[in-house]
């Protein structure tokens, strides 16, 4: 391996790095962001609205019946009963 490729590699390197580096600062930035967005008022309150909404695209899509059913199991799943 001559130089020229050996510090090439090197430099690679380096530029991985930072690029990774600079990535995970900016998600880390992003994820701050949004818990701090999550912790609001305005979104605790906003809710369930943004939930009726949700159902609301479901039913849409396949009926009253299986949306009920899949937010049955939904609720069941994040009361830990699933």
């Amino acid at each position: 391996m001559n130089q020229d490729q050996t510090t090439a590699e090197k430099d690679l390197e380096e530029l991985r790095e930072a690029v990774l580096d600079d990535w995970l600062t900016v998600t880390s930035n992003v994820t701050d962001a949004l818990r701090d967005i999550q912790q609001t008022v305005s979104w605790r309150v906003t809710r369930p609205l943004r939930a009726a909404k949700t159902f609301s695209r479901k039913v849409d899509e396949v009926g009253v019946v299986p949306a009920g059913r899949l937010a049955a199991v939904e609720v069941a799943r994040r009361l830990g009963r699933r």
